[in-house]
């Protein structure tokens, strides 16, 4: 066949990478001037890569680890666990064995409602719920009580302990060699338009150009694929579902450091952001601090629309035994940018996963947000791609 891909992010040239194994021809479309797209790595002074989205890969994530090993990309250890924080408050440090204890009484007590009703009911310390409580928020980048308590039992919400990973020469890696390994055309700067289908082909459309092809992957994020007008229309099961999924409201900083500190993972449950230092496989952590802030309320708090300085200074606060460098401080945020809306989708469940992963036609969709319990993450991304490349051939 041939295949039009519509996004070449992870889940895009994963899609793509699949379907050119099996002997079909692939073109890629892409609006953005680079592939990646939600997973960017960009070098700072001083050699250290500051990763303006996807950043950390854990164990259980086999889909990137066997797509690193096929790419000859080397994981590197960072040293230290995204999933186990020490929490800091305004009374100063939470035991993370009281916080690994109180999340183990939720998972076995909790069943129905959100995790701010579970959290309300819990017989636990209240500096242990509001650790817990900034800890999924951070996570998941949502309010609590908009949280459902299964998410407790999601890869997002582990507080295994294990070290973390990232990719020598940053998490790009995995899109530009994907893309570079790729035989078919990669096209950029070409917002795709339109999407005209029928139950034989597909002719998607950009400002001066077409494509014409037996099927499409469409690889965007849902909260942008209103920007395509899709010819027919998208039946109302499908819309419903892409317009009902939800992104989250993130940002982050990278921080210069004057010396290399130890690797380290702190949680400031007053404000509801993490801040780590990591190492790249060699013994000491990069120069630099790194932090995370999630949810709309948070963002929102730390007015990182008007700059990250007063975020710097909640840092500087939190971590005092940091010597930092704010005039070199880096901001990231993603619901500014116009090809994303928001940094990761909030998830899915049930039949909510199976109507967005569900193909309308010749037209099949991919993206961490149609990834069930992979969202938010490059694993999810990775596995969507894979999963609609084998849709395509099974229905060929």
């Amino acid at each position: 066949m041939r295949v039009t891909v519509v996004g070449a992010g992870l889940a895009g040239l994963a899609a793509a990478r699949a379907l050119e194994s099996s002997g079909h021809t692939v073109l890629v479309i892409e609006a953005r001037d680079r592939v990646g797209g939600r997973v960017w790595s960009q070098q700072l002074d001083g050699g250290v890569w500051f990763e303006r989205g996807a950043e950390f890969i854990e164990d259980g994530q086999t889909a990137v680890h066997r797509l690193a090993d096929e790419l000859g990309i080397r994981l590197l250890p960072t040293g230290m666990s995204y999933s186990d924080r020490e929490p800091r408050d305004s009374a100063g440090t939470v035991a993370r064995s009281d916080v690994l204890a109180g999340v183990e009484v939720l998972r076995n007590s909790a069943r129905t409602g959100t995790v701010a009703e579970a959290l309300e009911r819990a017989a636990l310390p209240g500096r242990v719920r509001r650790a817990i409580a900034a800890r999924l928020r951070v996570s998941f980048a949502q309010d609590p009580a908009r949280l459902a308590v299964d998410v407790l039992r999601h890869h997002a919400a582990s507080f295994s302990g294990r070290e973390a990973y990232r990719c020598e020469g940053g998490n790009q890696q995995l899109a530009l060699r994907t893309a570079a390994e790729l035989t078919g055309q990669i096209l950029l700067r070409r917002p795709v338009e339109s999407i005209a289908w029928t139950r034989d082909d597909v002719r998607v459309r950009w400002h001066g150009g077409e494509a014409a092809s037996d099927a499409c992957v469409v690889a965007v994020p849902a909260a942008v694929w209103r920007r395509i007008d899709f010819e027919p229309d998208l039946p109302s099961w499908k819309a419903d579902v892409l317009d009902r999924i939800e992104y989250s409201h993130t940002a982050k900083i990278a921080e210069p450091l004057g010396s290399r500190p130890d690797p380290s993972a702190v949680l400031s449950v007053d404000h509801a952001y993490w801040t780590w230092t990591a190492t790249r496989g060699g013994p000491s952590a990069e120069p630099a601090v790194h932090a995370f802030v999630g949810s709309s309320e948070a963002v929102r708090a730390l007015e990182v629309v008007d700059g990250p300085d007063l975020w710097l200074t909640a840092l500087q606060d939190l971590r005092p035994e940091l010597t930092v460098d704010r005039r070199r401080a880096v901001l990231s945020t993603w619901d500014d940018d116009q090809w994303a809306l928001g940094a990761y989708s909030t998830g899915l469940s049930g039949e909510g996963v199976a109507a967005a992963q569900a193909p309308v036609g010749p037209v099949h969709f991919a993206g961490e947000h149609t990834a069930g319990d992979w969202f938010a993450l490059m694993q999810g991304a990775i596995r969507s791609g894979r999963r609609a490349a084998d849709d395509m051939r099974s229905a060929a």
